[in-house]
């Protein structure tokens, strides 16, 4: 697994920003006041981020705290989410007595909906 710093310099140049350019733009959008000394020190792992700063950074590149941490080696925030859906939605039909013929008509519509991702 990789470190935090290792991480956060490859979602930073996979953005093509630069530390200053990632520091103004994180300043800017989250109210903060993150300077590029100190990205630089987490990049070269010489600092680490208190909690709300890894919230802060996994939120602007998309990914989970987790994955931004280097607890998981993919960035599944997509997938959390899908699965915190899915959760949702098996609930709501857990609770209900559905009858066979509207369960079919459940997995019609589903499929209908993603025939376009296909």
């Amino acid at each position: 697994m990789y470190s935090f710093g290792e991480i956060l310099k490859s979602l930073r140049t996979s953005k093509k920003l630069s530390i200053e350019q990632l520091a103004k733009k994180i300043n800017e959008k989250y109210d903060t006041t993150i300077s590029k000394s100190m990205i630089s020190r987490y990049e070269n792992n010489l600092a680490e981020p208190k909690m709300d700063v890894v919230r802060v950074f996994a939120d602007f590149f998309d990914a989970s705290p987790e994955y931004i941490m280097g607890l998981e080696d993919t960035n599944d925030k997509t997938a959390n989410k899908n699965s915190k859906a899915i959760e949702t939605i098996a609930a709501h039909l857990d609770e209900k007595n559905i009858t066979e013929e509207k369960m079919k008509d459940i997995i019609k519509y589903i499929d209908f909906i993603f025939q376009d991702e296909e």
